[in-house]
Parts: C-alpha cells; structure tokens; sequence
C-alpha cells in the first residue's frame, strides 16, 4: 500500500472517531454511528488494546470495500463532511 493511501485512512479514520465523539450525545446520530460500526468494525480482529480509532484504521487496510462503504454511508448522513 502506498504511503499516500495510509494516510488518507488515517485521517478518515481519526475524522469519522472525532465525529463519533462529538455525536455522542444524540441518540439518532450514535445509533448511526454504532450500527455501521458493529456492521463493519466486526470484521477486523481486535485486541484488547485497540481503540475505535485503530479499528476503522485496521477496517481500511484489511477491508477497504467494506471499509469504503462505511465512509460513504457516513456521508450520506451528513456525519462526516466531503
């Protein structure tokens, strides 16, 4: 993989952990956010150590379909920005 793609996933992943974050608070808007993440955040192996944040890393590098769908899906209701 490239470095410019890891970076990108990086970011992505720290935007969409912050957006969690700051959307806490709003049931409709977590709902969102822990479906798509009990959806996808399955399929990577995590240990006992990993965070939200290194899970959607590990989704990216592993899963990128899956990992893609997600990320549109968070856009599509307006949960992270273009």
């Amino acid at each position: 993989m490239r470095e410019e793609a890891l970076i990108d996933i990086k970011n992505m992943a720290l935007r969409i952990f912050h957006a969690y974050e700051d959307s806490y608070l709003e049931k409709d808007k977590r709902k969102i956010f822990e479906d798509l993440f009990d959806k996808y955040l399955t399929l990577v192996d995590m240990d006992r150590y990993m965070d939200t944040y290194d899970a959607i890393v590990s989704l990216g590098l592993k899963h990128r379909f899956e990992y893609d769908l997600m990320v549109k899906t968070l856009k599509e209701h307006s949960l992270i920005s273009e």
